[in-house]
């Protein structure tokens, strides 16, 4: 290959690279304007609530053991849904195992939206009356962002 298409070359890698960030740029911008700046609920109540120490550990073991219980939760619906997919495969079409997939699936959404709610009432179990309103703001503007 010689100098002009070596030349060539590294141009063609340039200006691909630069095409890469500028959609990267623009996605960010334009299609999720919000992905950088979301902010976890757990986050929201550490900025934003003063807890004294005994809820601060409290709130730690909460959240502790509600990671486990959704590290779980995460490997079985990735379970069902690697399950869901094998029987569309099997079957292209409604039948009675892609149902049955469907519903094992969503028995685990289920379970994990329960844990979470019950996750957040336990949160709120910790608090005192003022922090418990601002906890209650705090999680309300979560599921608002979560809906836009």
């Amino acid at each position: 290959m010689g100098n002009s298409g070596i030349r060539t070359a590294l141009l063609i890698i340039g200006l691909s690279f630069l095409a890469g960030v500028v959609g990267i740029l623009l996605g960010h911008k334009y299609i999720m304007p919000d992905a950088v700046r979301t902010v976890g609920l757990h986050e929201q109540i550490h900025a934003e609530l003063v807890l004294d120490k005994a809820q601060d550990e409290k709130l730690h073991d909460l959240e502790t053991g509600f990671s486990q219980n959704k590290a779980a939760l995460e490997a079985r619906m990735k379970a069902a849904s690697a399950g869901l997919s094998r029987a569309m495969q099997e079957a292209h079409s409604l039948a009675p195992n892609v149902i049955e997939a469907k519903d094992q699936y969503v028995q685990v959404l289920d379970e994990m939206q329960t844990l979470t709610i019950e996750h957040i009432f336990a949160m709120r179990a910790l608090l005192d009356a003022g922090q418990a309103e601002k906890f209650d703001n705090i999680v309300q503007r979560s599921f608002q962002d979560m809906a836009n």
